[in-house]
């Protein structure tokens, strides 16, 4: 089975973004150095809108000049290591801005549907292009923003042309309808992979996209009870490393809490601890390919220590793969 450990490298977008090195820098190091101890590589979802962000704001401000040097400086360096880099869009950065004193997120727009057609080419050309310009390599993948995928006959000409012949956004019976998130893949195949041409829900044997979506979980409230019981008694070994705050979802808590959820299969905090139950399911039934979904600001100590534990379980029974292996078949 292929094991795909995958990475939001991003910020927080709720109402304080956090600082660079403790949501990116500092918590990709330790992931980097679990990889490295176990030799395997990992695959990020870079917020290739932050680039851009960096890129202007740099130019006023020496703060933004040194966080755009310590971001392209670690992206250059996981490159380097054979880590992947691909394609995650996160078009709120259109109207976000720095004010001299932190990052301002707007999240108005916060969808690609949110632009008009034309802008949403836009966004995807420039972001891609800034994604291979730091990284060296030109992505394959793509990652929508909160699972927000955009209308793909919108989109679909525009990521041939540019090479992206890979989604991985959707995951088994995933919806959330919450202010400006929105998405439905309640109609998704219940397959670990499959092709697509005109919709990632619709699946095309002879589609030119690859839908890799991430692996799914039913949870049920006892283990988020859980979650909140161990955070409140240890938040040390809890507490996310990101400064930041996430974008508020009202009534979330309350509806995992009081009944059963799907949710996509993370390596962010407690959620690490299902890790190595959910491979074995995965590889009892012959599923070809597990997709994790993380972000470095919501790694904990727990997570990466439960990590660690889940990689040295299972690297001797399955491949810890890269979207640019695909690429090489």
């Amino acid at each position: 089975m292929n094991v795909y450990l995958s990475f939001d490298y991003e910020l927080f977008f709720g109402a304080k973004s956090g600082s660079a090195n403790q949501c990116i820098i500092e918590p990709t190091d330790q992931l980097l150095n679990v990889a490295s101890k176990h030799a395997i590589r990992l695959n990020f979802f870079v917020d290739s809108g932050y680039l851009l962000a960096l890129e202007k704001y740099s130019k006023r401000y020496s703060s933004v000049a040194y966080e755009k040097q310590q971001v392209y400086r670690q992206l250059k360096q996981l490159a380097e290591a054979g880590h992947d880099c691909q394609l995650h869009i996160h078009p709120h950065w259109e109207d976000s801005y720095y004010d001299g004193n932190g990052w301002k997120m707007n999240t108005d727009r916060y969808r690609l549907d949110h632009f008009s057609d034309e802008q949403m080419q836009e966004i995807i050309q420039s972001y891609f292009a800034v994604t291979k310009d730091v990284c060296g390599a030109a992505p394959i993948a793509f990652r929508a923003g909160g699972w927000c995928l955009p209308p793909w006959d919108k989109v679909a000409d525009t990521f041939k042309k540019l090479g992206v012949w890979i989604d991985s956004t959707v995951y088994e019976k995933g919806f959330l309808e919450e202010g400006k998130i929105k998405f439905d893949f309640r109609n998704a195949p219940a397959l670990d992979q499959w092709l697509f041409e005109k919709d990632p829900m619709i699946q095309d044997p002879i589609g030119y996209f690859l839908e890799l979506p991430i692996s799914s979980v039913r949870f049920s409230p006892l283990f988020f009870w859980n979650l909140y019981v161990r955070g409140r008694l240890n938040r040390g070994l809890h507490a996310s490393m990101g400064d930041g705050v996430p974008m508020a979802q009202p009534g979330t808590k309350k509806k995992v809490l009081t009944g059963y959820s799907q949710q996509a299969l993370s390596c962010d905090g407690y959620y690490a601890s299902v890790l190595k139950e959910e491979f074995d399911k995965r590889k009892k039934f012959g599923d070809d390919t597990m997709v994790v979904i993380g972000h470095p600001k919501a790694q904990s100590r727990f997570s990466v220590q439960k990590l660690d534990e889940f990689i040295l379980s299972v690297k001797d029974s399955c491949t810890f793969a890269r979207y640019s292996d695909l690429q090489q078949d």
